[in-house]
């Protein structure tokens, strides 16, 4: 009877650490490939052609940056950047994670999409998650490799942001300076 009592409590504490381990980091209906970021950490991206984007394609143009936006996975407008001339491939951009008004978005998942002058819209998905909670660190981006030939998207985090979770420090006090 102990034996029992033992194997039910692994068997409850096993279900809950497994549901704790995946702790919403994966939606349902989630895309199957994307880049995991907190909504404190804003968003480096840089356009990448390999070598065999030129054999693939065929062609001995390098392509251009003519600018950026952002959409919800429905397709809705969040932020674009256009360039006046077109930037080279060297070109470092950057999403602070706000809207065109500059309103910081919510968690959820975006397309960054980079505008290029002759290899068209190159994008890459983005889940943006909470900074708070028992298990955002546990959440982790799937592994997906670029098509062979094709141009990708490189994305890194560009700053943290401070994500202090309802945490605050306030001092009060009062000081007399001189003689009583």
């Amino acid at each position: 009877m102990h034996r029992v009592g033992w194997m039910t409590a692994l068997l409850l504490v096993g279900i809950g650490l497994s549901a704790w381990g995946d702790c919403g980091c994966t939606p349902a209906g989630s895309p199957v490939c994307y880049t995991l970021f907190r909504v404190n950490q804003t968003i480096e991206f840089t356009l990448t052609v390999p070598v065999d984007y030129f054999v693939a394609h065929a062609t001995e143009e390098t392509p251009f940056i003519t600018g950026w936006r952002v959409e919800t996975l429905d397709g809705v407008l969040v932020r674009r950047v256009t360039f006046e001339f077109p930037h080279g491939l060297l070109t470092v951009m950057e999403w602070t994670l706000e809207d065109d008004g500059g309103v910081r978005v919510n968690d959820g998942f975006y397309s960054v999409i980079v505008e290029t002058t002759s290899a068209g819209e190159i994008s890459n998905t983005v889940q943006l998650i909470p900074c708070c909670g028992a298990c955002t660190y546990s959440c982790r981006s799937p592994v997906c490799r670029p098509a062979c030939g094709e141009a990708y998207l490189i994305l890194r985090v560009g700053e943290s942001r401070s994500c202090c979770c309802g945490c605050g420090l306030s001092l009060f006090g009062s000081w007399n300076f001189g003689t009583p």
